[in-house]
């Protein structure tokens, strides 16, 4: 009785494994990879495969469903043919998933059949925003700090209006640490203090919304807001832009961007724009 207990035991820890079994690989929704067989290290079809031919296929969670080209994934190179010994996927929703080969003989007689299990995580798709000057460069620490926009100009003698200050922020979409560019992604945005956004270069602005066109991973704000004149640093602004909402789509497939794993970094360092005196005008005795 007891030789059976134990033998019962083994049965069920080998089914908890079994039924715990880790994917092949994680990939992220919106992720293009490349999956291959019959490759040395140098990427070189061996010649006892040449002239064979490869069907790849992609496959939901029950192995057998067929998932839905450019819904699930989409084929991004030919995926089937003589000698199509590599595949390139983009996942464009997260689940798991399998992908599978078959090779068949040049005569087409025989074959033989590979899978793999995919799992495709929304977790990574990941938005950076970073202060930066007009071309994208990251800007940090002590440069952060700088006179306002009106430091040194001539104000004219009637009026107060001590000018503005423009700076810029760098918005790039990732999925899998790979640059975005294949599908529409866009955010939303908050200034503080309350300022005027432009996109100078990659992307719609319209409201406090931004949309990026496919092809582009990145977009350049132009931020201008107005400055405040007098004693420094009670008069500095301390100025930021907070990313939210962040999403790709694909097709018809949009995913959000998971902000309680990636949302650390929708808000970049902020710039401090120093006061100028709040010179008066000019009086004659």
């Amino acid at each position: 009785m007891k030789r059976l207990l134990k033998i019962t035991m083994v049965l069920a820890i080998s089914l908890i494994a079994f039924g715990t079994y880790a994917a092949d690989a994680i990939h992220g929704v919106g992720s293009i990879h490349k999956f291959k067989v019959n490759v040395d290290a140098s990427n070189v079809h061996l010649t006892d495969h040449i002239g064979n031919i490869y069907t790849w296929a992609v496959y939901k969670a029950d192995k057998t469903t067929a998932a839905v080209s450019g819904k699930d994934y989409l084929f991004t190179s030919a995926g089937a043919g003589v000698d199509e010994n590599t595949a390139d996927i983009q996942w464009l929703q997260g689940g798991t998933f399998f992908v599978e080969v078959t090779e068949a003989n040049a005569a087409g007689a025989c074959t033989t059949l590979r899978r793999l299990e995919i799992e495709v995580s929304t977790g990574a798709l990941d938005l950076m925003v970073s202060a930066s000057d007009a071309v994208g460069t990251t800007v940090s620490g002590v440069a952060l700090t700088s006179c306002n926009g009106g430091s040194g100009a001539l104000i004219d003698n009637v009026t107060n209006d001590f000018g503005s200050t423009t700076r810029y922020f760098t918005v790039k979409m990732t999925s899998d640490n790979q640059p975005f560019t294949t599908g529409t992604w866009g955010f939303d945005f908050t200034p503080s203090p309350a300022s005027t956004v432009s996109s100078s270069t990659g992307g719609t602005v319209s409201g406090s919304s931004v949309t990026v066109a496919p092809g582009t991973s990145q977009v350049i704000l132009t931020v201008v807001t107005a400055n405040t004149p007098g004693k420094s640093p009670a008069n500095d602004i301390t100025l930021n832009l907070v990313a939210s909402n962040a999403y790709i789509t694909l097709g018809t497939v949009t995913t959000n961007e998971d902000e309680t794993k990636n949302g650390a970094n929708n808000t970049p360092d902020s710039f401090v724009i120093t006061a100028s005196p709040e010179t008066s005008v000019i009086a004659i005795d």
